[in-house]
């Protein structure tokens, strides 16, 4: 008989459910119906909470406005990617001690919160049915949002009734909300900072490079960054700014933990060359779409010069990863297509690279 799993409650951090109503107001919306389920739960319960719904529903929003009203400074937000990335390393600092390694990392923490949850990889799964009773063993309030709900996570069929013991946990333990109303708020992007700030430019000619600022790089500036363990080919590097070939950056064996260190260091990125992920190879295209998330998150300003626009890029890509997700945040960047197309759009301003000129450097 499976023994019953009962976590203790988390700690009460609540908020009043005014704050998202006066946060909306000030951005220029009213909550919908499924925003205000969330909050509802969010503002009037201490239970765990997992937000789940399309793309652009607002998600992380809600998350977002929760954490900054919640009264302490004992609370932690955090990409699940980054998360992995730091609880790996904690392992390995303390031998494989799961429990010590959590103790490092949230002895000061009462709240958690996880942006991007998701189970795709078998070992990945593994590991987590191991963290998720860890982590909800403590008295901290855990908050996450996926684009999946709990029973579809690791849906590869092969693997996927050896996590339902973990899907169980989730549900028994986790408050559920389903994000999922009509609006793409994503489609309202004004297009002022961060990765939504970037461009999409096919098929990147001298032309629409020189409008956006970039001079391409010699073949000496070449150089080799370790940000994270493994070793990535850059074509130039400069104090905010990093230039990369596709296949130097997605075509080896790089990670999200190396673009996140890349991008705590470098705020502007050119990716060039890159192809159409149809023919790019299932692994490549699945690194993309990570690099794509962790940009997007670190509100990292990339310029990506590409053979096809964004539609035809994505249309019949086999990534393993929510390729609605990579579309809509790929769909915020201005975009530059053909000769014809080659000015950016009239009410967004052309500012250069901080890439200097070669008498410059």
């Amino acid at each position: 008989m499976r023994r019953r799993f009962r976590t203790p409650p988390p700690r009460a951090l609540g908020v009043t459910m005014s704050v998202f109503d006066t946060t909306a107001q000030e951005l220029g919306f009213a909550l919908d119906a499924a925003q205000q389920r969330a909050v509802a739960v969010l503002a009037g319960s201490d239970r765990n909470v997992y937000l789940w719904g399309p793309v652009g529903r607002g998600k992380s929003w809600l998350m977002a406005t929760y954490f900054a009203a919640v009264p302490t400074d004992r609370k932690k937000r955090i990409h699940f990617h980054e998360f992995f990335r730091d609880l790996h390393l904690a392992i390995r600092r303390h031998r494989s001690n799961l429990s010590a390694a959590l103790d490092e990392l949230l002895s000061d923490v009462d709240l958690l919160c996880f942006d991007e949850f998701h189970v795709h990889d078998p070992a990945d799964g593994k590991f987590i049915a191991r963290l998720v009773p860890a982590l909800l063993e403590r008295r901290i309030r855990v908050v996450l949002t996926s684009n999946y709900p709990p029973w579809s996570l690791l849906p590869n069929p092969l693997f996927h009734d050896d996590f339902l013991p973990t899907i169980e946990l989730i549900e028994s333990s986790l408050t559920v909300v389903a994000i999922d109303g009509a609006l793409d708020y994503r489609t309202t992007s004004r297009h002022e900072g961060g990765f939504a700030a970037g461009w999409w430019v096919t098929p990147g000619t001298a032309e629409q490079r020189a409008h956006l600022g970039l001079c391409p790089p010699d073949h000496g500036e070449r150089t080799i960054l370790v940000p994270a363990g493994h070793a990535v080919h850059a074509r130039r590097v400069t104090e905010h700014s990093v230039w990369f070939d596709f296949g130097d950056l997605c075509g080896t064996t790089t990670a999200p933990a190396d673009y996140l260190a890349l991008a705590t260091s470098h705020r502007e990125w050119v990716i060039d060359e890159v192809p159409d992920l149809r023919t790019a190879g299932r692994e490549a295209a699945q690194r993309f779409a990570n690099l794509v998330d962790v940009l997007y998150d670190q509100e990292v300003t990339p310029v990506f010069l590409a053979a096809t626009p964004v539609a035809d890029l994505i249309a019949g890509a086999r990534l393993r990863l929510d390729i609605a997700r990579i579309a809509s945040r790929l769909g915020q960047l201005g975009a530059v297509e053909s000769e014809e197309g080659s000015r950016p759009e009239p009410n967004r301003a052309s500012v250069p690279i901080d890439f200097p000129e070669r008498g410059d450097r």
